[in-house]
């Protein structure tokens, strides 16, 4: 990937439309979309679980090499992912990026964020806290240098990840042990707490991470109702999720401490 021509990538939010048609492709009540990431799951994943949830119009493309190359890819950044929302009663297109912003838009999209402005803040909230824990990994287990590795492991297993477990499972009992984090159905946080157990669960050092997630039947349960939902159950029995799970598995086969050795299995 080191040949990608990423200034060519790049592109302005300004596209030539005025900011209120940019409003009134947002505002669609018919669009479609197309979600541009890479052949995995892991930052791209909650998003497509919610337009698989919410019924939307929708497609998912990993860029090549050659689009890259020949500045096809609209990112503002010159990373991914991007979601690009079309309007057909305007003809016209906005580009989101940056996954946090696409995730918000989404759930805003898709009413999973609750029924009122305190709800939408305390979704977010707890969102945001499940998505911290999620980087941390990455600069912590997955991306770390070499000979950091192994002690980021054990920071995680020995503090990062119970206190974590212990600060949710304090939420979940306080909405009623439910298995929602805040009222009787989905919402971006349910959502992105189990694609937060699916980017463990690809990792080689799965078994260490996810058996104290297991044991916590408040969290299963958040689990269990995320999975229960037609849509998102009909997507991840699909080809395409099975595709960016394994490709979850390959590109993060090397990413175990020096010396860690267990097999991971795809589940």
């Amino acid at each position: 990937m080191a040949t990608l021509n990423l200034l060519k990538a790049q592109r302005s939010y300004f596209t030539g439309n005025t900011s209120e048609e940019n409003a009134q492709v947002l505002a669609d009540p018919n669009p479609t979309f197309k979600f541009m990431y890479l052949d995995i799951g892991s930052v791209g994943a909650t998003a497509r679980d919610m337009l698989a949830f919410g019924k939307a119009n929708w497609s998912s493309y990993v860029p090549n090499e050659k689009d890259w190359d020949e500045g096809k890819i609209p990112a503002p950044f010159k990373v991914l992912p991007v979601l690009t929302v079309s309007s057909p009663s305007n003809g016209k297109e906005v580009v989101i990026s940056e996954s946090i912003p696409v995730d918000h838009f989404l759930a805003k999209r898709f009413n999973l964020l609750g029924n009122n402005e305190w709800e939408e803040y305390t979704i977010k909230a707890l969102y945001n806290n499940i998505h911290h824990l999620r980087e941390r990994s990455f600069t912590r287990l997955t991306c770390a240098f070499w000979d950091t590795k192994q002690q980021g492991l054990e920071y995680h297993l020995k503090e990062v990840i119970p206190n974590f477990i212990a600060n949710h499972e304090f939420h979940l009992k306080a909405n009623g042990s439910n298995g929602h984090y805040l009222g009787d159905k989905l919402s971006l946080a349910d959502i992105h707490l189990v694609n937060l157990m699916d980017h463990f669960l690809t990792l080689p050092v799965a078994e260490d991470i996810m058996t104290p997630f297991k044991k916590s039947e408040l969290i299963m349960k958040v689990r269990e109702r995320v999975e229960a939902n037609p849509e998102i159950a009909a997507w991840r029995k699909s080809e395409d999720w099975k595709r960016f799970n394994a490709g979850s598995i390959a590109y993060y086969a090397d990413s175990a401490p020096p010396g860690y050795k267990q097999d991971v299995k795809e589940e």
